[in-house]
């Protein structure tokens, strides 16, 4: 790379390769009487910074020998650095693309599943309400009915044994106020229309947007 000499009395290293060169910590190559002349004043004898020194041989430290080194193997070395950064950054980026979209598409059923928990939650205050009316039903028919043709039991006597002075219930229905169960294949189906809808969304500016919004909602099996 360059030839190795002595900054102050330009001894070259290759013309007397016995003498000692030693590199100093301010970058400057000082042979070895040069450096014994001045190690009295313990000072660089070329810039005058405090002299700290190390011998230039095959054992220095990575750190110094790369001062010796080729320029060129660095530049190749850096620009592998830069690539290799430089696809970690794309692949970074491709990743945070990717969760954005999967995050549009669970914030889409996550819509959906709303709406349904609420449906859940009106069927079961529905279902509550109709075991309440059962249950009445069933306690009316379980207390001692009043003997109308000997009249064992007054009417006083009567509600004192837990009977009812009140009318006959109503008759609850014998099946389901509402038909709106939901099955395991109604949610899939629920599922599969949300994604529709999504789809729907990204493309409302094709021309065939409007006919698969149409064909959406009416693949649809419960209210939403």
């Amino acid at each position: 790379m360059f030839r190795v000499h002595c900054n102050k009395c330009s001894r070259r290293r290759d013309i007397e390769p016995a003498i000692p060169f030693q590199l100093t910590r301010c970058h400057h190559i000082i042979c070895g009487p040069c450096l014994t002349a001045c190690a009295a004043e313990k000072k660089c004898p070329i810039c005058g910074r405090p002299l700290q020194s190390i011998a230039i041989s095959r054992d220095m430290p990575i750190s110094v020998a790369n001062y010796f080194q080729d320029p060129a193997k660095f530049l190749q070395l850096y620009r592998k650095i830069s690539k290799f950064q430089s696809e970690q950054r794309s692949s970074d980026n491709l990743h945070f693309w990717r969760r954005e979209q999967r995050y549009d598409d669970l914030q889409l059923k996550l819509d959906g599943y709303t709406k349904m928990e609420a449906q859940l939650n009106q069927q079961t205050k529905v279902e509550k309400k109709r075991i309440a009316e059962l249950r009445e039903y069933i306690a009316y028919h379980e207390r001692p009915a009043v003997d109308s043709l000997d009249g064992s039991l007054s009417s006083s006597e009567y509600i004192a044994a837990g009977g009812h002075s009140r009318g006959r219930p109503q008759t609850p229905s014998d099946h389901a106020t509402t038909d709106n169960t939901l099955s395991d294949d109604l949610v899939e189906s629920f599922c599969l229309d949300s994604e529709t809808d999504f789809v729907t969304k990204k493309s409302k500016h094709h021309p065939m947007s409007t006919s698969m919004r149409n064909s959406g909602s009416q693949s649809q099996d419960f209210q939403m």
